[in-house]
């Protein structure tokens, strides 16, 4: 069950960390523009489902996957990261960067699980809880709060999920 946890850190820290460098050169002006194709969201949707079954065969494999399947269960990770970062504007990158930080946590709390070491494991729920409220505060004074928590439906009753903005705030 420790390899199932360890290669899901894996996968949530490569792509966080690919991501994070395409934020941080979208903000620095190397990626001018947001970069969109048809049929985006199917294909990193495939190479999720890659790292998954990559990583899948890496734990079926017991620890004996030659460093060829390991080097490529991260290169895919990587690129899944990266095809997920590609799409977003300039404007959200800080709220994405925010996002990535919180995710760079939750990977750090699955390590320190594995490790069943409670000083990484509790470093590590701070961080991602940390960068989860700081993220979702971004997004409302951002006005984005359709994107990280989507709206009910008109017709559904009860109360709503997110407090929308009620227009614009003094700074």
């Amino acid at each position: 069950m420790d390899f199932y946890i360890l290669m899901l850190a894996n996968l949530i820290g490569a792509a966080s960390l690919a991501g994070w460098l395409v934020a941080w050169a979208k903000l620095d002006g190397l990626i001018k523009k947001p970069w969109r194709f048809r049929g985006q969201r199917f294909y990193n949707a495939v190479v999720l489902l890659a790292a998954l079954a990559i990583g899948t065969c890496i734990v079926a494999a017991d620890g004996e996957a030659g460093l060829g399947l390991i080097g490529l269960f991260f290169v895919v990770a990587l690129a899944f990261g990266v095809m997920m970062t590609l799409p977003i504007g300039v404007t959200d990158v800080a709220m994405v960067i925010s996002l990535f930080n919180a995710f760079i946590g939750v990977a750090v709390g699955l390590e320190g699980l594995v490790l069943q070491n409670p000083a990484i494991m509790i470093a590590g729920i701070v961080v991602g809880s940390a960068g989860t409220l700081l993220t979702l505060r971004m997004a409302r004074t951002m006005n984005v709060t359709d994107v990280m928590v989507p709206k009910q439906p008109r017709h559904a009753r009860g109360p709503h999920l997110v407090r929308q903005p009620q227009g614009e705030q003094p700074v």
